[in-house]
């Protein structure tokens, strides 16, 4: 078992846990929109960020995985501050079909959320799959590519854009080295 501490709070999780699971296990009330247990993780909404020590980034709970004493601030002013600016993002212009705008920009309308989620979980053979639904050669087209998706990105708002470009390359050169 992992041993952590959430609000003051020293609990205990099993090795491979994410910070949410954890908290939740114990307790521990955590905001979140796009989790859910029987979908992939992305950590698309930005709500379920959480602060931990000696992290200068705040971490999306549902995809952090705990370690061993770790200490999580889920209510700190800056992580307040970060979940209302990521509400406000979300509500802003959300235009009632749910695609993001990196979607929406693509000129090959790719699952930019999609692929970007899979990769965070190391999941490269499916990103790789899903990038190529619409993208035959994304090793070429991931770096000629002017990435008009990140230039719609609302992280730019918090903080910076996905490099989308350079992690469909990233997937698209981890598949041409396999054996």
């Amino acid at each position: 078992m992992i041993h952590l501490t959430i609000n003051g709070k020293a609990i205990q999780a099993p090795e491979g846990a994410t910070i949410l699971e954890a908290a939740r296990a114990n307790g521990i009330d955590i905001p979140t929109l796009c989790y859910d247990k029987a979908v992939e993780i992305y950590g698309a909404c930005g709500l379920c960020v959480v602060e931990a020590e000696g992290i200068p980034k705040l971490l999306r709970s549902c995809s952090a995985k705990v370690s061993e004493g770790m200490v999580i601030n889920t209510e700190s002013p800056r992580v307040v501050q970060s979940r209302k600016i990521a509400m406000e993002l979300l509500m802003s212009a959300h235009d009632g079909d749910c695609v993001a705008p990196c979607q929406l920009n693509c000129p090959a309308r790719t699952d930019c959320q999609g692929y970007v989620g899979l990769i965070a979980n190391g999941e490269y053979d499916s990103a790789i799959k899903l990038i190529k639904n619409k993208i035959p050669l994304p090793a070429s087209i991931g770096r000629v590519c002017p990435h008009p998706c990140e230039k719609a990105c609302r992280r730019k708002n918090v903080e910076e854009p996905i490099n989308i470009a350079q992690l469909k390359a990233f997937a698209a050169d981890i598949d041409l080295n396999k054996d």
